[in-house]
């Protein structure tokens, strides 16, 4: 089981979408995921089942009701439970994944602070961490299935000591081993870092990390080794080394403190607007969404490095109208589209917020390189996030 990152109406009719037959052979399906898209327009959540051999999608059951301008998603690490945050009523909803995919919502919803954005969940599963960009802070729930309580102490300030400048969080990330929690400060052009425990947050000595404008995206490879910030407003990647193992990268290498030190040649060149990022399952390519460049960046990086370097074939492909979040779901060996045999792919999902699209790509897993699948298929209006199980 393989997950990264990244509704409505969605009755897709596209050869490429919906498994189709023709004169030139048959799509093979061979098994199956699910997808989920949060929109803002109507406060939906809607799912659909994904046909891992060509990436078509089913929806899946009636769409279920958010708060107010849902606008992040996270799943938890076993893959039973959805949490979707809503800006506008500042709450976090829960949702129950069903053995088909399917969503039943909680029996509530838990407060945050103002403005709640990104969330992530660590990967052992114990804590749901929420940006609040309106009030500067970091609420911390810990998880029991679909269950959600408040951490005493949250919301933990992400305002430095002897400071008062808000700081805008806005994007949360987990080190691999759940032991540090990574925030993008918008507002102050930082990341902040913090040491995690069942008592809460522990700023690091060493914090805040300076970056490029506007942080608005965070992401790790599940190595673990690096950290990358999308820098909004300087159209660039920072790419840092993390000490969360005992690894060279740390002063103590016995010692990992969760510090965070500069990638040589970082930031690296984007297209315009970056706003968010996700790493392919296979470890090797790094994928951006350009908001204002209406389109997703390829890079490959160094496992070793944390270097980008973009592609040299096809190193961008267009999207929809202000792309706002997407999601890796991985495909399955040896598909066989119109009687050959193709190289083992991943699909790209992007939904597009003002253009209220859903844009699909083919992931080469040996190569990198995206490809249009189909054309970009209707969203419920102003969808904000997607995330998948398979």
């Amino acid at each position: 089981m393989r997950f990264r990152f990244f509704a409505c109406l969605l009755s897709i009719s596209l050869c490429g979408l919906l498994a189709c037959s023709s004169n030139n052979g048959v799509v093979t399906t061979l098994g199956t995921g699910t997808l989920y898209i949060a929109a803002q327009g109507n406060s939906s959540l809607t799912a659909y089942t994904v046909a891992l051999g060509n990436g078509a999608l089913t929806q899946l059951g009636s769409a279920q009701s958010a708060g107010t301008s849902p606008f992040a998603m996270a799943l938890s690490p076993a893959r039973n439970a959805l949490f979707v945050d809503n800006t506008v009523s500042e709450t976090v909803s829960s949702y129950t994944i069903n053995s088909d995919g399917s969503l039943t919502a909680g029996t509530g919803t838990v407060k945050t602070a103002t403005m709640p954005m990104g969330m992530v969940i660590d990967p052992l599963g114990r804590f749901l961490f929420v940006a609040n960009q309106g009030s500067s802070n970091i609420s911390m729930f810990s998880i029991s299935n679909a269950s959600l309580t408040e951490v005493a102490g949250s919301p933990f300030t992400t305002i430095p000591a002897g400071t008062t400048a808000p700081t805008g969080p806005s994007a949360v990330a987990v080190s691999a081993t759940g032991n540090f929690l990574y925030v993008a400060n918008t507002f102050t052009n930082t990341v902040s870092a913090y040491s995690i425990s069942a008592a809460g947050l522990t700023v690091l000595g060493t914090s805040p990390f300076a970056v490029g404008l506007a942080p608005s995206g965070l992401a790790l490879p599940p190595s673990g080794a690096f950290l990358y910030v999308a820098n909004t407003g300087t159209n660039n990647i920072s790419a840092f080394n993390i000490c969360d193992k005992a690894v060279i990268s740390c002063a103590d290498v016995n010692n990992p403190d969760g510090n965070l030190t500069p990638v040589a040649g970082s930031p690296f060149s984007d297209g315009g607007s970056p706003v968010a990022i996700a790493v392919d399952p296979a470890f090797d390519f790094l994928y951006v969404l350009d908001k204002t460049s209406n389109q997703v960046s390829s890079f490959a990086f160094g496992t070793g490095t944390g270097v980008l370097t973009p592609l040299s074939t096809t190193p961008t492909v267009s999207t929809g109208q202000a792309p706002a979040s997407f999601v890796i779901v991985s495909g399955t060996t040896g598909v066989n589209i119109g009687n050959t045999l193709t190289n083992p792919i991943d699909f790209v999902y992007v939904v597009n917020n003002e253009s209220s699209t859903l844009s699909v790509f083919t992931l080469n897993t040996t190569t990198g390189v995206l490809t249009t699948l189909g054309l970009a298929a209707q969203t419920a209006v102003n969808p904000t996030a997607v995330a998948a199980v398979n």
